[in-house]
């Protein structure tokens, strides 16, 4: 199965790349109608942003901002065979959303803020993403990994999601999220992840993947212009810029979700959906042709020689 990609919908003062753009109903509506045209097979809506630091929202405000979107936007999105998905901590939005026709809670506390959540999806049957989580403000380093990233991520994972499996969810609704970026701030901690997803899926759930335009990712290109910046004699470090557009963000998150598809990842989440769709395709074209007969060097060889007298003879007779 090709993996899917779950589209961003922010309606935030304040996420990280996009806060502020989609608050109005309108522009969230338009953005949306971008984002189906563009090929996503889910959109992720999110009233609250999770970057560090962040104010929360009053649970009536984010309420406010997920019912009136999905007012706005469910119809064009059903009518296209999109899902609707909502980000969110709170079984009190979780529940209004469903109301308004969501199809799926994406929860990236892994149902450890609100005891009330997994509940709710038991009761509900929509599929359930749980993303690892170590909290907001724990009082401890919390991107210390005693075993490795992988394995940590992995135990505790599963530790989550057998919690979730007690409060009466079934298997079948769940879908793993390793929670890439959330204490994990560094390449170090994030691309392993991604590099041996197979750990992941081994806990025998569906897995999303969600870098884009996170700090890690940021972090890389910033680091690759360090490392140009060494071979160049003429730049001197200031001259590095510190800010990263949102494009080559996404060129780099599209970049990613092939990494991702190629790992067997469900779905991966991203704010530019074409950039990812239009890597996806070049990967799973090329793909086709993986299995394809090459011509023998033998061949090869004989093809490159000039023919001989007869062998031209023959074809001039011809």
């Amino acid at each position: 199965m090709s993996t899917l990609i779950m589209g961003v919908l922010n309606v935030t003062e304040d996420s990280t790349s996009d806060g502020g753009l989609y608050l109005h109903t309108s522009a969230a509506a338009a953005h949306a109608h971008t984002l189906i045209e563009q090929g996503a097979d889910l959109i992720d809506i999110g009233a609250e942003s999770t970057r560090p630091g962040a104010k929360r929202v009053s649970e009536s405000e984010e309420i406010n901002r997920i019912t009136r979107t999905l007012q706005a936007i469910r119809e064009d999105a059903h009518a296209h065979h999109v899902q609707l998905s909502i980000d969110t901590t709170r079984a009190s939005v979780a529940q209004a959303a469903l109301d308004e026709g969501a199809d799926i809670i994406n929860d990236v506390s892994g149902g450890t803020l609100d005891p009330h959540m997994p509940k709710l999806l038991a009761r509900t049957g929509k599929p359930y993403i749980v993303q690892h989580w170590r909290g907001w403000l724990d009082g401890r380093d919390s991107s210390k990994y005693e075993y490795g990233v992988v394995a940590d991520t992995v135990a505790e994972l599963h530790r989550q999601i057998i919690n979730v499996l007690n409060s009466g969810v079934k298997p079948e609704q769940i879908i793993a999220d390793p929670g890439l970026g959330f204490s994990k701030p560094g390449p170090e901690l994030n691309y392993p992840l991604i590099e041996h997803l197979e750990e992941l899926q081994q806990l025998g759930f569906p897995v999303l993947i969600g870098a884009s335009r996170k700090r890690f990712v940021k972090k890389t290109l910033l680091d690759d212009g360090l490392r140009r910046m060494a071979r160049t004699d003429n730049l001197e470090p200031q001259e590095v810029s510190q800010e990263v557009s949102n494009d080559r963000l996404d060129v780099a998150t599209a970049m990613i979700s092939v990494l991702a598809a190629q790992k067997g990842a469900w779905a991966v989440r991203v704010h530019n959906v074409q950039a990812s769709r239009d890597a996806l395709a070049v990967w799973e074209t090329a793909r086709q042709f993986e299995h394809s007969t090459a011509p023998a060097c033998s061949d090869l060889t004989r093809a490159s020689q000039p023919a001989t007298t007869s062998e031209q003879a023959t074809t001039e007779e011809e």
